[in-house]
């Protein structure tokens, strides 16, 4: 019997390591700002990770909607003086062609609000082209226009060649940022003022090249839950990773960490 104890204290060891669940869940009076990339199968590769799988992505779309979460638009999200409790914001980066594909008819069915971010005029993802032999094709202008006109989807700015801003200098980070505003304004008939940076990277000359080509808000790559007190050119966001499970996804939720 004692090698029963033993065996079941091990797993539960090695369960506890791999997943999180001890971690004190964090109050829902912090809204959640989701972060995907591409909505579709596998390809079997490492890039797998930035695909999440469709069947996986409804049901957490599901879990949110059943559970009584606000979705919001990240700009609107982001001009609330006081946030609601269960409020959260779904956001996708690059602009993929199966997040209409494969995201919309999902985010319709349950009413959810989302924000993409796009690289206007961009026909594939070929900066990933060194980490994937699967290059995608992006969001076509009709789509785009379609997905504005429900209402539901906010189209914000990833640049105009999903360049590192940290590499370029003032008169190219510049442009990068003010002529894809320009773009998406033009093209979706919206003012653009959400803006993602590219791989994460930024610092405070970015931040301020950001502010002065007129956006109101950005997120970053970095771990975390956003407070109405936060900076609203860094709000931290929760990556959803296709090779991670639902209860993977809960625990980020609830806890932030879904590991060590």
């Amino acid at each position: 019997m004692m090698i029963v104890y033993i065996i079941i204290f091990c797993l539960l060891v090695a369960f506890s390591l791999r997943y999180n669940w001890w971690r004190m869940p964090q109050s829902y009076a912090k809204a959640r700002v989701l972060m995907y990339h591409s909505i579709s199968e596998h390809k079997g590769e490492k890039h797998d990770k930035w695909r999440v799988k469709p069947l996986d992505f409804e049901k957490q779309m599901l879990w949110l909607s059943q559970n009584g979460f606000t979705s919001y638009k990240i700009s609107e999200l982001a001009s609330l003086e006081q946030i609601p409790p269960k409020s959260v914001a779904i956001t996708f980066d690059d602009g993929y062609e199966d997040n209409f594909t494969n995201s919309f008819k999902v985010l319709q069915k349950y009413n959810l609000k989302a924000t993409i971010y796009l690289v206007p005029n961009q026909t594939t993802n070929h900066w990933e082209s060194s980490n994937t032999s699967h290059i995608s094709p992006m969001l076509t202008h009709l789509q785009i226009k379609q997905m504005q006109s429900s209402g539901l989807i906010e189209f914000g700015s990833h640049t105009l060649s999903h360049e590192n801003l940290s590499t370029l200098d003032d008169e190219i980070l510049k442009a990068e940022l003010l002529y894809s505003k320009i773009e998406i304004s033009e093209l979706t008939n919206s003012a653009c003022t959400a803006f993602a940076y590219p791989y994460g990277k930024f610092d405070e000359r970015i931040i301020n090249a950001t502010k002065e080509a007129g956006y109101t808000n950005a997120v970053v790559v970095k771990r975390g839950f956003y407070e109405a007190k936060d900076d609203k050119f860094s709000i931290k966001r929760i990556g959803v990773l296709g090779t991670e499970s639902f209860f993977d996804f809960w625990l980020k939720f609830t806890r932030i960490r879904n590991k060590l």
